[in-house]
């Protein structure tokens, strides 16, 4: 931060005997004449004082950039990117990013068209996922490559040249994945991700606890990666540990299509769900339009939902769920690392852990149509209570 000083003044401008005092606003001495050589005298006697001080001056002012020369001199930095298909979490997280970097000292970035790739989540559009990785691999114009999702940073991981550093974004679970090898060490010298330990099981016992389901449905693409995404371990885990079981359907193919999601709901229901987990599917992209729908008809079942990825899932009536996906901490966090890569600092080295408090948001006009009933301590330490509920607009985030 510049915090603006007053410079000091000259000395000379104290003495009218010293050339050019009465131009730098000094008053002129009057008086007797024989007053002058003393002053004169003085004057001289002071110089080494005087440049002294204009020396410190232009040491203070002239070691300050002028507006906007930091950006002129900062060295410009190429990132790549690779994500298997769009998706709003995606979006929203390399916006974030993007403008936490834009605010570094030192470091331009340049994001240059042909090295953004995303083949898109049609099955056949999946298979080109490890050729793009290694097309942006085996660049030597490119500073940096971020990998946006689990199946993105896999196929990089795959790829990898050894040299080229790798930023990872977007991952539900980089440990589950077998991404890195734990919290604390990304098994990868030139990788590293954002790790949250934790956050699914969490995500889990707070569902059962408020609305004690029997049977909780959970819907994914039968990948490893769509297994994490969905966190279906953890969900495994939880309901062998407090004693509920799952209905699962693990029919979607990677597009995660409304069609294949409303059947899998059919199918759910017919195994006897009592409550459905809401995780990251294309089906239920909060900026698609399918969303509606599918929650609408489990709203008409009366079908308490979880939604993993924000309240603004809650907002358009899901039951409750995880409050405010804050992306802004993120975008930070992430340009933190990527800043301290840029720099020179090995990508093993750098701390990957982030420990976040989960907050609960609940949607009561939802609670009302389901029949449901939150416990009143529940409502008393909510973050968030939503009266309504209100579709997101599509031109929001345009």
């Amino acid at each position: 931060m510049h915090v603006a000083t007053q410079a000091p003044q000259p000395e000379a401008a104290q003495f009218s005997g010293f050339p050019g005092a009465a131009a730098a606003g000094a008053v002129p001495q009057t008086g007797p004449q024989s007053a002058r050589p003393a002053s004169i005298r003085c004057s001289f006697c002071r110089l080494p004082l005087l440049s002294s001080l204009v020396l410190l001056l232009f040491l203070v002012t002239g070691a300050q950039p002028a507006a906007g020369e930091t950006n002129q001199q900062a060295v410009t930095k190429r990132i790549g990117y690779l994500e298997a298909g769009p998706f709003w979490l995606y979006e929203r997280t390399w916006s974030a990013f993007q403008s936490a970097m834009a605010r570094k000292d030192g470091i331009r970035c340049d994001y240059p068209q042909d090295a953004f790739i995303s083949p898109g989540w049609a099955p056949e559009n999946m298979k080109t996922l490890p050729d793009r990785a290694a097309e942006l691999m085996r660049r030597n114009d490119l500073d940096l490559v971020v990998g946006m999702g689990t199946a993105a940073v896999k196929a990089l991981l795959a790829a990898n040249n050894g040299k080229t550093p790798i930023l990872g974004m977007g991952m539900a679970d980089p440990i589950a994945a077998g991404v890195v090898v734990s919290a604390q060490d990304s098994g990868v010298d030139n990788f590293t991700c954002r790790v949250t330990v934790d956050r699914w099981s969490s995500m889990f016992r707070v569902f059962y606890d408020v609305v004690r389901f029997r049977k909780m449905g959970i819907m994914y693409n039968d990948s490893p990666e769509g297994q994490v995404y969905s966190a279906v371990d953890d969900a495994r885990a939880i309901a062998s540990e407090l004693g509920f079981s799952l209905a699962e359907y693990g029919g979607l193919s990677s597009s995660e299509s409304a069609e294949e999601c409303g059947k899998g709901l059919e199918a759910l229901r017919a195994q006897g769900m009592d409550a459905f987990f809401i995780g990251p599917l294309n089906c239920f992209d909060i900026e698609g339009s399918s969303m509606a729908p599918l929650l609408g008809q489990l709203n008409a079942w009366k079908i308490p939902t979880f939604a993993r990825d924000g309240s603004e899932y809650v907002k358009a009536g899901a039951l409750m769920g995880f409050s405010t996906w804050d992306f802004a901490p993120t975008g930070q966090f992430l340009s933190n690392l990527a800043h301290a890569m840029l720099s020179g600092t090995q990508p093993r080295s750098l701390s990957m852990l982030v420990r976040s408090e989960p907050s609960i948001a609940l949607n009561l006009a939802t609670a009302k149509a389901i029949g449901f009933d939150f416990p009143f301590d529940v409502l008393v330490t909510a973050d968030e209570l939503h009266e309504t509920i209100t579709l997101p607009d599509p031109n929001a985030n345009q």
